[in-house]
């Protein structure tokens, strides 16, 4: 047996030569434009960046990428914009939300905030009503519109999720933590009462592909945990009673990182996936999610998404 010093100098040894892969040499990102656009509410206004993929865009779908913390704008820009490759090849418009340095001075997303949780209120209400004005202008399919996102961005897309479960047909919470995780102590319900709570008569499972890296010292690996067990739990009690405890299936990959595979499926209805890279740490992550060379990962998570239609209340999959 390997001692258990021995196996963590190892794993952290991997982790940072994951990291030094991914940082050198990364190919060139898929060049195609972007818009900057001004989206505001009566709660305030946000910078977005917008794609829409070539053709008639009515009646695709839509995703709602949010970044994590520390100067977006930059951050998007070096990496290219990689998921606008994915949007061309699978045919969805893609809006990039930017949060503001005087809402957060990190640039993070508030998803810890209860002021911005409740539906129709604060940031949540922001993006929410973004993406409703994006349906409506271009004609796009209700049925199949999502929100993702890394860090602070993962975090509050479960927001988004419990507050708008009848907007969004799944969701890519990544790096993120627990719907009304206090930061402070780390403590959530974990029961997924809360979610189902806050979701009211709309209830419904909004199935999860769910990412924590093994080696991430910023958003642990336990917290990670703590956010699919609290979803699974949501889901049973919004409607699909036969929700596993444990997964239905385990798959391993290599593409870009080793990467552990659980799947939670209910009949033929996916409910959730959770990934599980051996490195790189936080900030590694957050590039495969941006950058061309995790173009097999983010693939993995449009797939998972985009199968899925939004059902009705109580249900997960339409």
């Amino acid at each position: 047996m390997v001692p258990r010093g021995r196996l963590r100098s190892l794993m952290l040894a991997l982790s940072a030569l994951c990291a030094q892969i991914l940082l050198t040499a990364t190919p060139s990102a898929h060049a195609t434009p972007v818009v900057e656009r001004v989206f505001s509410n009566a709660v305030g206004a946000r910078d977005y960046y917008l794609h829409v993929p070539p053709g008639d865009p009515t009646g695709k779908p839509l995703m709602v990428y949010l970044h994590g913390c520390t100067d977006p704008q930059r951050q998007l820009a070096d990496t290219g914009f990689a998921l606008t490759r994915l949007a061309d090849e699978l045919g969805f418009v893609l809006a990039y939300p930017i949060q503001t340095g005087a809402a957060n001075e990190r640039f993070c997303w508030n998803w810890f905030d209860p002021a911005n949780q409740p539906r129709g209120q604060g940031e949540s209400s922001i993006i929410a009503d973004l993406t409703t004005a994006l349906i409506d202008e271009f004609g796009l399919d209700r049925a199949r519109v999502y929100v993702g996102g890394y860090s602070a961005g993962g975090a509050m897309s479960t927001v988004l999720a419990a507050a708008y479960p009848d907007l969004y047909a799944a969701i890519a919470p990544m790096a993120g933590g627990p719907y009304q995780l206090d930061p402070q102590i780390f403590r959530a319900d974990l029961s997924g009462a809360s979610i189902v709570s806050a979701m009211g008569a709309r209830a419904r499972p909004v199935p999860g592909f769910f990412l924590q890296d093994l080696a991430d010292q910023t958003s642990l690996y336990p917290i990670g945990r703590a956010n699919l067990a609290q979803w699974l739990g949501a889901y049973r009690l919004a409607g699909e009673a036969a929700t596993p405890s444990v997964p239905t299936a385990v798959t391993v990959n290599t593409d870009p990182v080793p990467t552990t595979v659980e799947r939670y499926d209910t009949g033929s209805c996916a409910l959730a996936e959770f990934h599980t890279p051996l490195g790189p740490d936080h900030i590694g992550g957050g590039l495969l999610m941006q950058s061309a060379r995790g173009f097999a990962l983010q693939h993995t998570m449009m797939n998972f998404l985009l199968a899925h239609r939004i059902g009705g209340p109580r249900q997960a999959c339409g």
